[in-house]
């Protein structure tokens, strides 16, 4: 099996095979994002995605789970990620679902359509980190795309009756911006269907424009309250109509909240509320568990 870089990964996916697509980023702007800083971006040739396959298909033919690794592998064409689909079929017959992560640029020129071949086809899961719904936040960590393009594009996956998650940032737009930050990001997740809310803490990695802005002042960052507070003016304005999981179990969380939504949505807040009612910092830390639907994805 080929693997080229530093491989990333959601946690649910620790089991399925990893078969690299794609290697870097396409985009690669984030102000906040050092993940493939330093890697080039490359489509890794079909020749050699079929040759892993072979491989892979010698060691397990009953593999049920395929994620395809690199930044962006959604980047490549319609026609190269149904070949792809094809041949993950041809050499393990018994895959039922495959995932990768996804960008809202690289659905764009993807119809409902052919969304719905690559879902026939085996597309089974996509994790997209969305990171905000406020435009201005958006723009200032040069996301590349709009609130109103992640809702059109997140529709269009509805639509297609390809399940994702939705990825956010806590904490994105700095000291002051809590109330902008949850409710612009409520908005945007109550017009769509996502199968789970994952919620990450901001973290300044370094070698990112971020970190610079926050050594020279520019950028001051949410007090340890104010993400937490972020945390319920977001739950406080969700307003899903579908079962929905609703997570802060990254490693990058203070807290560890985890409910189903609606259902869970005021015991989630009760335990919330609880931690910010002591007044001290050192209490924001902690475990808000009504039940374990979104913890692993």
């Amino acid at each position: 099996m080929r693997y080229d870089q530093i491989i990333y990964y959601p946690p649910f996916e620790r089991h399925s095979l990893l078969l690299q697509v794609s290697c870097g980023c396409s985009y690669n702007q984030c102000a906040f994002c050092n993940m493939y800083k330093t890697v080039d971006f490359e489509l890794i040739p079909l020749k050699q995605i079929i040759a892993d396959l072979r491989e892979a298909a010698g060691y397990n033919p009953y593999t049920e789970r395929v994620f395809l690794i690199g930044g962006e592998p959604l980047c490549l064409s319609f026609e190269q990620m149904r070949e792809i689909l094809v041949q993950i079929k041809k050499y393990l017959p018994y895959c039922a679902c495959v995932s990768m992560y996804a960008s809202i640029k690289n659905l764009r020129d993807k119809s409902v359509e052919q969304l719905k071949e690559l879902h026939r086809l085996g597309l089974g899961f996509l994790y997209i980190g969305l990171e905000s719904g406020s435009d201005r936040i958006l723009q200032q960590m040069k996301k590349g795309h709009t609130c109103a393009e992640a809702v059109e594009q997140l529709k269009k996956l509805n639509e297609a009756q390809i399940p994702f998650n939705s990825i956010l940032i806590y904490g994105l737009g700095g000291a002051g911006t809590a109330k902008e930050n949850a409710q612009a990001s409520a908005r945007m997740l109550n017009q769509v269907r996502s199968a789970n809310i994952i919620m990450m803490n901001l973290t300044v990695f370094p070698d990112t424009e971020l970190e610079k802005w926050c050594r020279d002042g520019s950028f001051i960052q949410a007090s340890g309250r104010e993400r937490i507070e972020e945390l319920a003016y977001l739950l406080e304005e969700l307003d899903v109509t579908t079962p929905t999981g609703f997570s802060t179990s990254h490693v990058t969380n203070p807290v560890m909240v985890t409910g189903t939504l609606p259902y869970d949505k005021e015991k989630m807040l009760e335990g919330i509320y609880a931690m910010l009612g002591t007044g001290k910092e050192s209490d924001l830390h902690g475990i808000v568990s009504v039940s374990d639907a979104a913890v692993e994805r």
